[in-house]
């Protein structure tokens, strides 16, 4: 029984555009700018949330470095209306033990944006979170409030 010449096989639409996008991407790539733009623009996705400015930052303050005894513990201290974002840094050589506490609202996770990756981590029912092993470096915190609102810290130095 013969259903006739033999048919090529057929790719699907899926597999034909796989091929088109690595075709693509090997003679045309996107130049590193434009991906830097984008990722900028990404960022720029909740323009709503409200910015918690840094207040203090134990590193400034000759008076407290005193009385810590110069150690390498750091205390950083953002706020915004009735929220505020309080961090203890730790350094351990070139990388940083960040605990922190949300205080005034209420999230499920955090996210530590530092040296170009996230870390999401998540809040207690008290609003403590911690992540460890960071990269010395510029980072900011980023949350969803339990209302909605979005929270974003300013950027610091770890």
């Amino acid at each position: 029984m013969s259903s006739g010449p033999a048919q090529p096989d057929n790719p699907s639409d899926e597999e034909l555009l796989a091929q088109l996008r690595d075709i693509a991407a090997e003679t045309d790539p996107v130049p590193e700018l434009l991906l830097d733009a984008a990722r900028s623009a990404f960022e720029l996705r909740d323009l709503d949330a409200m910015l918690a400015e840094l207040v203090h930052d134990s590193a400034l303050d000759a008076a407290v470095m005193a009385i810590r005894g110069g150690g390498a513990e750091r205390i950083l201290s953002f706020v915004v209306r009735e929220l505020a974002v309080e961090c203890q840094i730790t350094s351990r050589g070139s990388r940083r033990d960040l605990l922190g506490q949300l205080v005034g609202g209420r999230a499920e996770q955090m996210d530590v944006q530092a040296t170009g990756a996230v870390t999401t981590v998540p809040v207690d029912d008290s609003g403590r979170f911690s992540a460890r092993d960071l990269p010395a470096g510029p980072f900011r915190l980023r949350c969803r409030l339990a209302d909605g609102t979005g929270l974003m810290t300013s950027w610091a130095a770890l």
